[in-house]
């Protein structure tokens, strides 16, 4: 028999009532008797989408909204020239990660695919996916590490066990950064003086190295698998994120109101903290002056370019899965202003909240704020929790913070994971498809999991940091970043990408995103990724350097995510049959026609109303 029953004639032939119940019939009958391999059975149809524009719009902020934009941000300003940092960091947002946003929402929003399946738009370029894939894995392996040391330091907020010495990971040299004869409230007297102390005993410092990390004398010496406790934030982690994704987006789209919502709030209270403390003025100018004699700098412009595309989160493929769930008529230009807006705006205040406190920490050790300031996870692991520390309710405070990092992190890191099984879901349906789909969201935290065991070694903040550089960020962001503005605007051709954007809001966006995907976007990326390889220096972790071997290891994990390209196009060339010219002309050209899709542009909503179902040959089309 056919597959199925239904046709586009039975729309005239049957009454409202009477379609809904034959739709049903005629969906069993396909169950029961068709092949599940058979064309006609579209996995587009079966796509569903965001509630509304809001979720879309929590979910991709979550995911840009990140540690990042605490602990980087702050330190590149720092670093930067202060305010005149801004400068270069707003002109490379708007030519560089703004377009790129744009283009990857409006592409997904319009093929309602993954970033791999993506690519049929140029199949010879699908191995693009495949490195946002890997990148994607590399980034859950490492961050979900990061969400596991902040529950850690949420739960012992309630004891604050790294503001003394005397505790078994301490050593004889400890200082403790609550000096015995402060007040009972923990608040100083007088400034501490403490630019002549080495800064590795105080404290915070021993309980990070010491206690949390466990942390060895280098790579050669990994030590064994002792860390218990970490190990139990670190599954506590994945079942938080795994909990998050459990029925894909219809959980996640809720979940995100709270673990957006929540760190502007805590945010905000602690701003108004921060404030008002002695120093903390000083902290703020140093922060916002800007030294307009670094704009000569080259460095200054390439870590700006570096961190607009790592801050947004552009390349990881998360933005095509997060589109491919929009509605056909969501405006996705009007939406990337909002998300860029909200990403750097985020990034901007939550740095008058870091200086704020830094300038008061500066204040009580009496020495110069640029001696206070450090990136990266020492920033909210050892400075944030010693000045805390000082405050009146010091534990409150605490709980506040690493609540905010916890929210953070979390759905940093649940909408990555979200946005893998999105891609193998749309690519692999008959594997990955809605049937037994929470088996292999449950497998693919599994298999990330056990990935990121290795960083729970004694040593394990050495590999944390070498696939954190080479596996998920820098070099290899760029690399896809430039094929991505190449296959777009010049392969599918930019014009047919803006009015495959006119088909989804109606208008076309104005001509400034057009030039900037064609030419301005992509060249950016080309120079950055050329000055990232010149000026590439062997990895450093405080003032230990990694050895020749490590940082092969290194290159080789950025391998692991450029080759696909290449491989892929050479699997492409190799599998299609024909000439090499024919071949590569299939491998430049969209599987399918913009009319095509088009029509599958059916929504889960409009399947109650038979009569705005596609027909055999539209499903076939899908």
């Amino acid at each position: 028999m056919e597959c199925g029953i239904w046709n586009a004639s039975s729309r005239y032939v049957l009454s409202v009532d009477s379609r809904v119940k034959f739709v049903a019939m005629n969906n069993l009958l396909k169950e029961k008797y068709c092949d599940k391999t058979d064309v006609r059975v579209s996995r587009t149809v079966e796509k569903i989408t965001w509630k509304n524009k809001y979720e879309f719009a929590f979910n991709a902020m979550g995911y840009s909204i990140g540690l990042g934009n605490i602990w980087r941000f702050s330190y590149l300003c720092f670093k930067n020239g202060g305010g005149a940092f801004l400068v270069p960091y707003v002109l490379m947002a708007a030519l560089g990660s703004l377009p790129l946003l744009f283009m990857e929402v409006a592409v997904g929003q319009y093929t309602r695919r993954g970033c791999i399946a993506v690519w049929d738009i140029a199949p010879l370029f699908r191995g693009i996916g495949f490195s946002s894939m890997m990148m994607c894995l590399y980034y859950l392996v490492c961050f979900v590490l990061v969400l596991g040391w902040c529950i850690f330091y949420l739960i012992n907020s309630f004891t604050m066990p790294w503001i003394s010495c005397g505790n078994e990971w301490n050593t004889n040299n400890c200082i403790p950064i609550i000096p015995e004869s402060s007040s009972e409230n923990n608040t100083l007297e007088s400034p501490l003086n403490y630019s002549t102390l080495d800064k590795s005993y105080l404290s915070t410092a021993e309980f990070w190295n010491n206690y949390v990390l466990q942390k060895t004398d280098g790579i050669e010496d990994l030590g064994g698998f002792s860390n218990w406790k970490i190990f139990g934030c670190f599954l506590m982690a994945w079942v938080l994120a795994y909990l998050c994704i459990a029925r894909g987006i219809r959980t996640s789209g809720k979940v995100s109101y709270v673990t957006v919502l929540l760190p502007y709030v805590l945010m905000v209270a602690l701003f108004f903290r921060g404030v008002t403390l002695d120093g903390a003025g000083t902290g703020i100018l140093y922060f916002i002056t800007p030294k307009l004699d670094r704009l000569s700098d080259p460095t200054v412009w390439l870590d700006a370019g570096s961190q607009v595309l790592f801050s947004i989160g552009v390349c990881y493929g998360v933005m095509f899965g997060f589109g491919s769930y929009n509605k056909r008529d969501f405006d996705c230009y009007k939406c990337s202003y909002v998300l860029v807006g909200a990403c750097y705006g985020s990034s901007l205040f939550f740095g008058f909240v870091v200086f704020s406190f830094i300038g008061h920490m500066a204040w009580m050790q009496n020495t110069a704020i640029e001696d206070v300031v450090e990136g990266g996870p020492g920033l909210v692991f050892q400075v944030f929790p010693a000045e805390l520390a000082h405050l009146p309710l010091p534990q409150l405070w605490s709980v506040v913070f690493f609540m905010t990092l916890v929210a953070l992190a979390l759905d940093s890191s649940y909408a990555t994971a979200e946005a893998c099984i999105t891609a193998l879901a749309d690519y692999w349906p008959e594997k990955f498809g809605h049937k037994g789909a929470h088996i292999w969201r449950i497998g693919v935290c599994a298999f990330a999991m056990i990935a990121g065991l290795p960083q729970l070694l004694d040593g394990g903040i050495y590999i944390f940091e070498l696939i954190n550089l080479y596996g998920g960020s820098g070099i290899c962001i760029l690399w896809v970043a430039i094929f991505e503005g190449i296959v777009v605007a010049w392969i599918y051709g930019v014009d047919k990408f803006y009015n495959n954007v006119q088909f989804l809001i109606g208008y076309f966006p104005p001509l400034y995103f057009k030039y900037c995907l064609k030419y301005i976007t992509t060249a950016f990326c080309f120079l950055i990724f050329i000055a990232c390889c010149v000026s590439y220096s062997p990895l450093k972790l405080g003032d230990y350097v990694y050895p020749w071997w490590a940082n092969l290891i290194g290159w080789i994990i950025s391998f692991s995510v450029v080759s696909w390209i290449p491989i892929m196009a050479l699997v492409f060339l190799l599998q299609t049959p024909g000439s090499v010219k024919k071949r590569i002309k299939l491998g430049l050209t969209s599987t399918k026609s913009s009319k095509e899709y088009e029509n599958c542009h059916y929504d889960v909503e409009e399947k109650k109303d038979p009569s705005l179902l596609p027909t055999q040959e539209t499903e076939k089309n899908c």
